[in-house]
């Protein structure tokens, strides 16, 4: 089976303080046109798939009906990760295990981190989240909290945010059990091999899918080998000037 893993695609309602950046159909025509190059047969979204921070779900799938409607299709797996951890879908890990025994671990990954990792930080979390967005509810108030939330998701704030030794570290304890262990979260295309009891091991991470990028993973489940994914929404407008009907 061939796997397609995408990830912190932060859907939002695509106004002043996007974070997506995508038009709806150039994403859905680039995740088609890998479908069709590598025979896709699952497409599974590793987590922060819609920004629920800063929006409502209504409000995300009032702006995007085209891309709700296509991730809704039963080829779609979705993972659940901070920003969208309090969805009433989707799973917290998926995993699958190959013909071999060999065993594939997918997450988001922000469990390593306190706040979003802890009950503690957790619970401290859904409390500020909701206090803020009672105060939200002026337009003036409102634009303050988003501009506040999108400054903090700036490029250039990721690397400082998250410290990549960390999740390399929870990988390794993952892959005790697992012989492929994929993460997100980061926003950092990775990948790196290592052994373990004369076994070969793969961590990876699918990068991030907003501010106008694309980057995941694509692997045969069967054979373990892998490719990085990493293109623009520009490069993918030059690529395949087209547009799947959904």
């Amino acid at each position: 089976m061939n796997i397609l893993v995408l990830s912190d695609l932060h859907i939002d309602t695509r106004d002043n303080f996007s974070m997506f950046q995508w038009d709806e159909m150039d994403f859905v025509t680039q995740v088609e046109r890998l479908r069709d190059i590598y025979s896709i047969d699952k497409i599974i979204l590793n987590g922060d798939i819609f920004e629920l921070l800063k929006y409502t779900y209504e409000e995300i799938k009032k702006a995007n009906p085209v891309l709700f409607r296509y991730i809704s299709g039963n080829d779609f797996i979705i993972i659940k990760g901070n920003h969208d951890i309090f969805n009433s879908f989707g799973i917290t890990h998926y995993q699958i295990t190959n013909s071999k025994g060999q065993s594939i671990h997918i997450e988001h990954g922000h469990k390593v981190d306190w706040f979003n990792g802890t009950k503690f930080g957790h619970t401290l979390g859904k409390a500020g989240l909701f206090f803020l967005k009672r105060l939200s509810g002026s337009k003036g108030i409102k634009k303050v909290y988003l501009k506040l939330v999108s400054n903090l998701e700036q490029i250039n704030q990721i690397p400082k945010r998250y410290n990549t030794l960390k999740y390399l570290t929870y990988a390794l304890k993952l892959l005790k059990e697992h012989d492929v262990v994929i993460l997100s979260h980061t926003h950092k295309l990775e990948s790196h091999h290592t052994y373990y009891l004369n076994k070969k091991k793969r961590y990876l991470n699918s990068g991030s899918c907003s501010l106008g990028r694309f980057e995941g993973i694509i692997m045969n489940t069967e054979t373990l080998k892998y490719e990085l994914i990493k293109e623009t929404r520009e490069s993918v407008r030059n690529l395949y000037p087209m547009s799947y009907a959904i």
